[in-house]
């Protein structure tokens, strides 16, 4: 049934039997199966089986039972009932000046019932974000503009508008001056020159086809900051050979931001690739990986497994530039050393090597307390399982309060009646031998290993009559 915000109404509970019945009204606590007696006094009253409650509140939303016995046996019936208010909605704060690098959190408020989605805009695009609290971890200068949250149900909607300013006189890296691809017969030095602006001035690194160049014998790399504070940075390439070919970048960066330029520098001489690390990739990501490939000119750059040229399935990728891209990757189908052989128009090639590592993210099994009411001194006890995932694999606990008041989440050891054991490499179990309401709140299992972490939590509700 539904009511207004502030009206009277009742629900009936209607029951006939001799002997005369007894009418009891619970209320189910909101996503449990868990429920508690319904209070009386002087709003909510009950009479006979009926249950009369004045001047409707949000909070009077929710499922409810009624029970009826006698000394024979008994029946109940459930009754859903949904206290609709008009919807409204503001962010806070209105507005905001943060600083690039700096955290910016908006928090969209709002009241109403019922209230099915929650949403967020910047500038007119989604974000994709469906929670009330919006964070932004480093702000950067694309974040500055206007945010919208908006509250929807079937039959209307409210929206709240924010504005993000940066502050701080900062600005991201920029590439004032660059190198320009060329090709180079071998012998001579090459001198590659960058030069880029920002506040705070930047630090520019290079790299060679993804690799990072330090100083060595034949490869230097300097910079200075010039009187208008623009970094330049150059790198000398000794007595260039045709094995120094290759996809250049320079980045310049800062703590508000990156900027780049890559080019390509040609060196005449056979087909050379060079040595590729091992790589590591969790199952279901993109593997994308480029061919380090030197001299020139070359003919063609193809990729293999097993001695069979890729693509072999739809889920691998081969572009002419030496790109191998392989999507949502699989240990089973993926996990394998994959050949780069690059040939120029004479027939001469190189190859080279590429161990791909396919590293699985731990799978928690879905648990909980059960859906029976827990009450104070109960035993309680629920069991995380990490089915799925590459060992070792680490498994704590976090315990967030929620009585008297909502806490922060803080590491679950054994301590005040709550004991966690781990019963093996893969199980954790927690049990408390006699709950109180201070132990309920959300208990969140966490399962880390070298592929990443994840978590899942139930809910305890103790309940305190």
């Amino acid at each position: 049934m539904k009511v207004k915000i502030g009206q009277d109404f009742a629900i009936l509970c209607l029951g006939q039997s001799f002997p005369m019945p007894s009418f009891r009204w619970y209320k189910y606590i909101e996503g449990t199966q868990q429920k508690k007696a319904v209070v009386l006094d002087d709003r909510v009253k009950q009479v006979s089986g009926t249950l009369i409650i004045k001047d409707a509140v949000v909070d009077d939303s929710g499922k409810y039972l009624c029970v009826v016995n006698n000394s024979v046996g008994g029946e109940s019936v459930e009754t859903v009932l949904t206290v609709t208010a008009p919807l409204a909605a503001k962010i806070e704060p209105r507005t905001q000046t943060v600083d690039f690098g700096r955290p910016a959190v908006f928090t969209c408020k709002f009241s109403g019932n019922p209230i099915k989605t929650v949403s967020w805009m910047k500038d007119g695009k989604s974000l994709g974000h469906s929670d009330a609290v919006l964070r932004i971890e480093s702000v950067k200068k694309e974040d500055k503009g206007m945010y919208q949250c908006f509250i929807r149900n079937d039959q209307e909607s409210a929206q709240a508008s924010a504005e993000l300013k940066l502050g701080g006189r900062f600005d991201p890296p920029i590439i004032r001056e660059a190198f320009p691809e060329e090709t180079r017969h071998p012998g001579p030095s090459v001198f590659l020159k960058c030069v880029a602006g920002g506040n705070p001035t930047p630090e520019i690194s290079w790299e060679l086809d993804g690799k990072k160049i330090t100083n060595s014998e034949r490869y230097q790399v300097g910079q200075y900051v010039t009187v208008n504070g623009d970094v330049v940075s150059h790198l000398n390439i000794t007595s260039i050979h045709s094995n120094d070919g290759g996809l250049y970048k320079c980045m310049a960066s800062s703590k508000v931001g990156v900027a780049e330029h890559s080019a390509k520098l040609n060196v005449y001489g056979l087909p050379y690739v060079r040595t590729m690390e091992k790589k590591a990739i969790v199952a279901g990501e993109t593997l994308i990986v480029t061919c380090p490939v030197a001299g020139y000119p070359i003919e063609s750059i193809v990729w293999e497994r097993d001695n069979r040229q890729l693509p072999i399935n739809r889920k691998q990728k081969v572009f002419p530039n030496g790109t191998l891209i392989i999507e949502n990757v699989e240990r089973n189908s993926d996990q394998a050393t994959y050949t780069c052989v690059a040939k120029n128009s004479e027939g001469y090639t190189a190859r080279g090597t590429l161990e791909v590592q396919v590293m699985v993210l731990p799978q928690i099994v879905p648990f909980g307390f059960g859906e029976e009411q827990i009450n104070q001194f109960d035993m309680v006890s629920t069991m995380c399982t990490v089915n799925k995932g590459d060992m070792p694999i680490e498994i704590v606990w976090e315990f967030t309060p929620t009585f008297p008041s909502p806490g922060k989440a803080r590491k679950l050891y054994t301590n005040d009646g709550v004991l966690i054991s781990r019963t093996s490499t893969r199980i954790s179990m927690l049990s408390i031998d006699s709950v109180r309401d201070r132990h309920s709140g959300n208990y969140t299992c966490l399962a880390k290993n070298q592929a990443g972490m994840v978590e899942y939590t139930a809910v305890l509700f103790v309940n305190g009559e």
